[in-house]
């Protein structure tokens, strides 16, 4: 496939490829780029128009021709960054341009994290392969493993999967033809180590050809992929990193805080939310015990709200993901499973009921809002005075926050309310007692323990929001 734009092939040219990108992406050039630039299948081309794509982002447009070329790649990007369509573009393309057959086997593989990111990653190359004859398939833990071994033998050229699903096919499904692999793509890879499928991610790289082209993308490049890096690239891959935490702009994102007292957070989020009725909000909360608890305390005082955390039924996180994200206007408490890679559109607040437990999640947690060019939209981080430090962490790397005020006369009014209501529920008391210890767990486990310090809490005013009386 040839290059419409020679700059590209000066990049790719270059023997100091990691530098040379790093500098470009960093700047604001590239977005100017369109995929007319690229010479793209007609199949493909419609499909891009059809779906509003015009303009490619930082990412795409580095990461795009890299990939075209056959280039490893190990990129360090955002949540919002347009990595999935980094991707997927070039790999629909080169298995259109090769004509692949179904008895070559599969030609491409999307490893993700999570299952809701799976999902997403799934749905996206269906929509991009409306007009091609290219069949995508998806494995994950808690579907049903049949079904996927007889989609599997229908010819699946594009394989969408979690790790620990995908090892067990490779090991027991003979129909599962891997040995024409082009392209293994390793998508959120510090999450994959973050909630262990270290091993897991080992076992698929032995079982993979080691002649493929490999793409790694990662928010954040840390020690943990150090090994996974070292395992999964046969040559050493190029490098380049796109809004990474210390270069980000979000200029359509108005980042604020507001500092309270412990026991008046849960009234101050419920005038929020009042007050923006009609549009849709992101909370986030530290611990699933904790979205359980407030989203049942809200629908009690009937303040519609979705949940989602990591303790539901497969089927109930697919639901609530794929409503939210549907509706024109909602309210989802969440833990960070919904931080990262997710991408829910056009949301107006999000608002972080407490600080996120690692500070590198407040990039993925802000990234949900102000999405696009046109997008806007408001993040808000609940902040303890004992915690101000963080605001001066955030600062450090490039997040000056705004304060915002709100009134709080009505604050205690709610917590009566509220107190009297729980001491009526049985089973909203037992979900508060859970949500109460797992917060403070949580919280002794902070990354920034010089910060977020458990002495310095006021554990008796902690306890009011969950509906306790702690002596």
């Amino acid at each position: 496939m040839k290059l419409k734009t020679y700059k590209f092939h000066r990049i790719i040219d270059c023997e100091k490829n990691s530098y040379w990108l790093y500098k470009l992406a960093k700047k604001n050039v590239l977005t100017k780029h369109t995929f007319e630039n690229f010479t793209l299948s007609n199949l493909s081309m419609i499909r891009v128009i059809e779906l509003s794509f015009t303009h490619l982002t930082k990412i795409q447009a580095v990461g795009i021709p890299l990939q075209i070329c056959g280039f490893d790649i190990l990129c360090s990007a955002r949540t919002g960054s347009g990595k999935t369509l980094t991707f997927a573009v070039p790999m629909i393309e080169l298995i259109h341009t090769l004509n692949w057959k179904i008895e070559n086997g599969t030609a491409g593989i999307i490893l993700s994290p999570t299952r809701e990111l799976t999902l997403q990653n799934y749905y996206i190359f269906k929509d991009l392969l409306k007009y091609h004859k290219i069949k995508v398939g998806i494995f994950m833990g808690g579907a049903n493993r049949k079904t996927e071994i007889f989609k599997i033998k229908t010819g699946l050229v594009i394989l969408t999967a979690t790790p620990g699903r995908l090892l067990d096919h490779l090991k027991s499904c003979k129909e599962l033809i891997v040995k024409n692999l082009q392209i293994l793509v390793i998508d959120e890879a510090d999450r994959c180590m973050e909630i262990g499928f270290e091993n897991e991610m080992f076992e698929i790289f032995d079982l993979l050809p080691l002649n493929r082209q490999t793409i790694m993308l990662s928010a954040t490049q840390t020690k943990n992929i150090k090994n996974l890096i070292d395992k999964s690239f046969k040559k050493k891959p190029v490098f380049f990193a796109v809004d990474s935490i210390r270069n980000i702009s979000v200029p359509n994102i108005k980042q604020g805080f507001t500092v309270l007292n412990q026991d008046e957070k849960v009234g101050l989020l419920i005038s929020i939310i009042k007050k923006n009725k009609g549009k849709k909000v992101i909370v986030f909360f530290s611990s699933c015990n904790e979205v359980k608890f407030f989203s049942s305390l809200f629908r009690s005082i009937k303040i519609a709200v979705q949940d989602l955390h990591g303790k539901q039924k497969q089927y109930k996180r697919t639901s609530v993901f794929f409503s939210f994200c549907n509706s024109k206007s909602s309210i989802l408490f969440c833990t960070d499973i919904a931080a990262r890679g997710l991408d829910f559109p056009m949301i107006d607040w999000i608002i972080q009921f407490s600080a996120p437990t690692d500070p590198k999640e407040y990039i993925h947690r802000i990234g949900r809002t102000g999405r696009g060019s046109t997008g806007k939209g408001y993040s808000l981080v609940f902040i303890f005075p004992s915690e101000i430090g963080f605001l001066r962490y955030l600062k450090k790397n490039g997040f000056i926050l705004e304060e915002f005020r709100f009134p709080i006369h009505n604050i205690l009014f709610l917590n009566s309310k509220i107190s009297n209501l729980l001491k009526k529920n049985y089973f909203l008391s037992k979900l508060g007692k859970e949500a109460f210890q797992s917060f403070m767990s949580s919280y002794k486990n902070h990354f920034l323990k010089e910060i977020f310090d458990s002495t310095k809490l006021n554990v008796k005013r902690i306890s009011v929001c969950y509906g306790m009386d702690v002596n």
